[in-house]
């Protein structure tokens, strides 16, 4: 069974508590919330859910075509990243699969879906998880950068010296759902450069809009998939929402600079607890492992009895002990949790 974070509404249900009063680490979103021009886009939107979205988001398109200074027809744009992981999938229909782990614990599920016989290879932590050469015997290649869920950044050069070095029959599918919290570049300028590239950004991470679900996928081939395209797969709110977001250049450098603020801060609270190993990270979220291998349960139990969650990451494979995931969030809410962190 694959477990994700972000079950908040799952545990104030099953906790009989209100959802609002649980605070979750456990999923990685921009801790100021939506935008404030999303928010007025789906108050005034609100008559649409009388009719029918077009059938492809074609105004969302033209925004994010602009904004990334991409053709649009590179574009196709989902209900999340990962519908558009299992779209992709069962377009392109891979036999084998290479994934480099620890990563999303989704791509399993889709994968078996798809009874792709898949291989792993293993980031190493005492290399930063840096990516090892991939074998040339497979049809797909699929990870995260910033890698989820150790937020390890592998730089654009670097990423690029490796695209280079895989067989182009290969299709390598890099999900970047994180990478706007880095401050670093995306490969998406550089698609038109690779006929096996396939990059996936999700919009609900950045923008605070989980439970609207919006994501993209960019690709020089994408029109080769746009005939296999289930239509309205993009809600109307949604797609104002999005458009709203992408047009809130105020509320992205306010995203930043308290994503970057707390990262920092953050990792130098963590280094002066002696019951945790921290790890670097570039995305907006920690990977810790406990020293001690019966605490984490002890850990996460107190948190639940505070209405706090993290992500319990002993299910990821490639990880190997208690190791857990948290998100940055504002200061008071981090330093609630670095208080219970300090009692481990």
């Amino acid at each position: 069974m694959v477990t994700h974070g972000g079950r908040a509404l799952a545990f104030a249900r099953e906790h009989n508590v209100d959802y609002r009063d649980v605070l979750d680490f456990s999923a990685s979103i921009n801790p100021l919330g939506p935008s404030p021009r999303a928010l007025a886009a789906i108050r005034d939107g609100l008559e649409l859910v009388r009719v029918y979205p077009d059938e492809y988001p074609v105004r969302l398109i033209r925004s994010l075509s602009d904004r990334l200074q991409i053709p649009a027809d590179y574009l196709i744009v989902g209900n999340g990243a990962t519908e558009l992981l299992y779209f992709w999938l069962r377009t392109i229909r891979p036999r084998t699969a290479t994934l480099l782990v620890p990563t999303f614990t989704e791509y399993h599920r889709a994968l078996r879906n798809m009874s792709a016989a898949v291989r792993t290879v293993q980031l190493n932590p005492a290399d930063h998880f840096r990516l090892p050469s991939v074998p040339v015997e497979t049809d797909v290649v699929i990870l995260t950068n910033p890698n989820n869920p150790t937020g390890a950044y592998m730089p654009r050069e670097e990423m690029l010296d490796w695209l280079r070095q895989i067989n182009p029959s290969v299709q390598i599918l890099i999900d970047e759902a994180f990478v706007e919290f880095t401050a670093q570049p995306s490969l998406i300028r550089d698609a038109s450069r690779f006929q096996n590239l396939w990059i996936l950004r999700s919009m609900t991470k950045f923008y605070g809009l989980p439970g609207l679900r919006l994501g993209y996928l960019v690709s020089v081939r994408s029109p080769e998939l746009a005939g296999d395209r289930e239509p309205w797969q993009v809600n109307a709110l949604a797609e104002l929402a999005g458009i709203a977001s992408l047009e809130d250049h105020t509320y992205e450098e306010a995203t930043m600079q308290l994503i970057q603020r707390e990262r920092v801060w953050l990792w130098k609270q963590l280094q002066s607890i002696p019951r945790i190993r921290a790890f670097p990270s570039a995305a907006n979220f920690f990977l810790a492992r406990c020293t001690e291998s019966d605490s984490l349960d002890v850990f996460i139990r107190r948190l639940q009895d505070s209405n706090i969650l993290i992500r319990d990451c002993r299910d990821v494979e490639g990880l190997d002990g208690p190791f857990f995931r948290f998100a940055i969030k504002s200061r008071d809410e981090n330093s609630r949790l670095l208080q219970y962190l300090r009692e481990l």
